[in-house]
């Protein structure tokens, strides 16, 4: 059995697409309040109550399956057996802070009922498995920066084990009400089941792993904690073979540079030569969403990658694939 990448979408500003990943700063400093527009992703109706983060996942979504956002939903069997996974750390952030403006000013009664379901973190999820008919199941992590790609070590298990057959696996942020990082956007994947030989041609998963690495008396990555994780990293790359060098993507904000030189490391104490893949989304500007940005950059090449995704507080998760031929 093999897991295959047989779609992306990708909706951030600056990156409408996997070819514009191969620049490192696409997206500009101060994106323009109007990069998205929901009607030409959404259509004209359907939308004005769901929060932005959700637009974005729905739009992502979308372009990865192929699909027009309002054709018809899996039915039967195939709704059974597809499953979401979505990371998000910042989604409804803002939404919660105009809310809490709200009761402070009017009380309960100056609540929008209509919108007021949206304060809950899986609603991007929960929308994106009732418009796409995902029924096996639906699931939302939330932890900084790795959840994206911990949506994608998440969904793999989930098929390996028989839980689903295909998944769509996302991450989709808004940026909070203060402003700063992470931008808006989202990113899906579309991961499908397949016999063993029918992956020839098509990006591959080939395997992921998530953990945390405690913090040491400096307020720094432990150490030994933090080589501990490095080596299951470079294991976890061994399965990719690559003929002793892989493509290595790393995101992270300021201060997780350890980490980055430990997994360095401990590859090419392993006899891998790791070759560092440029593309946006390696300051985790778009939060949960740069995970997945990096993995998309490399899909699109033939040779073996590892994307490796790092918290401030602590928070590992790497994915290993085989890109296109």
């Amino acid at each position: 059995m093999s897991i295959v990448v047989s779609g992306q979408g990708l909706l951030v500003p600056g990156v409408r697409g996997p070819a514009d990943l191969a620049r490192p700063d696409a997206a500009p400093a101060a994106p323009a309040q109007d990069w998205f527009d929901p009607v030409a992703h959404l259509g004209r109706r359907g939308w004005k109550y769901l929060s932005p983060a959700t637009r974005y996942l729905l739009a992502a979504a979308n372009a990865a399956l192929g699909r027009t956002h309002g054709d018809p939903a899996a039915e039967g069997r195939r709704a059974d057996r597809f499953g979401i996974s979505v990371g998000t750390h910042h989604a409804i952030g803002a939404l919660h802070v105009r809310l809490d403006e709200e009761v402070r000013r009017d009380g309960a009664a100056g609540l929008s009922p209509a919108e007021l379901p949206g304060f809950s973190v899986n609603m991007p999820a929960s929308q994106a498995a009732i418009s796409l008919g995902c029924r096996a199941f639906s699931v939302t992590l939330t932890n900084p920066v790795v959840a994206g790609l911990e949506a994608v070590v998440f969904g793999a298990d989930a098929l390996r084990r028989g839980r689903a057959d295909r998944v769509l696996a996302g991450a989709t942020e808004a940026a909070p009400a203060a402003g700063g990082p992470p931008y808006d956007g989202a990113a899906a994947l579309v991961l499908d089941v397949v016999g063993h030989g029918a992956a020839a041609g098509r990006p591959e998963l080939l395997g992921g792993l998530s953990r945390f690495v405690p913090t040491g008396a400096d307020g720094g990555p432990d150490p030994a904690a933090a080589r501990a994780a490095a080596a299951q990293v470079a294991a976890l790359a061994a399965r990719a073979g690559g003929a002793g060098r892989i493509g290595y993507a790393f995101c992270g904000p300021p201060g997780t540079r350890l980490l980055d030189e430990a997994v360095r490391h401990a590859l090419e104490s392993a006899g891998t030569r790791a070759e560092p893949v440029p593309s946006t989304g390696a300051d985790a500007r778009f939060g949960t969403t740069s995970g997945l940005l990096r993995l998309a950059a490399l899909l699109g090449r033939p040779e073996p990658g590892l994307t490796v995704a790092v918290s401030a507080d602590g928070h590992l998760s790497a994915v290993v694939a085989r890109g296109a031929d």
